[in-house]
């Protein structure tokens, strides 16, 4: 991943504008993928419902938008910091690796519906952040 320090600069202050707010953000950018791209249905069929309002579309986006936070604190080593859930979402849960690359558009949507001061600069250096996650998430894909 290249990163320059000013992307990481941005990474960082999205990371603190986001941090309390993952419940209604990762709620809203959840149930958009859901809406958006219906087969990632099929990965939650526990779920009750797939709106922004569902208890469990809640509770899932808010760990999806906390683990994105906390990664921003590990730009320089995200291959080791993402390992485990890559084997988690690769091997045990068998998510297509294509689906971390709609579920990344669809952050940066909703990071740039609620974030108004999202700059083309930002804009860019989450949607290298974002792409690093995804790929590192799809590494360990079997």
């Amino acid at each position: 991943m290249v990163l320059s320090e000013a992307n990481k600069q941005e990474i960082h202050h999205v990371a603190d504008l986001i941090k309390s707010k993952t419940a209604v953000l990762g709620a809203d950018a959840l149930a958009r993928l859901f809406e958006i791209h219906p087969q990632t249905k099929t990965y939650f069929p526990a779920f009750t419902g797939y709106d922004a309002t569902n208890a469990q579309v809640i509770a899932h986006g808010t760990k999806v938008f906390d683990a994105v936070v906390n990664a921003a604190g590990h730009l320089d080593d995200l291959p080791h910091h993402l390992e485990k859930l890559a084997k988690k979402h690769g091997t045990e849960l068998l998510v297509d690796p294509h689906n971390f690359v709609l579920f990344s558009n669809i952050i940066v949507v909703t990071l740039a519906i609620h974030l108004p001061t999202l700059t083309p600069a930002t804009h860019t250096a989450v949607d290298k952040f974002l792409e690093e996650i995804a790929h590192q998430l799809s590494s360990k894909y079997r």
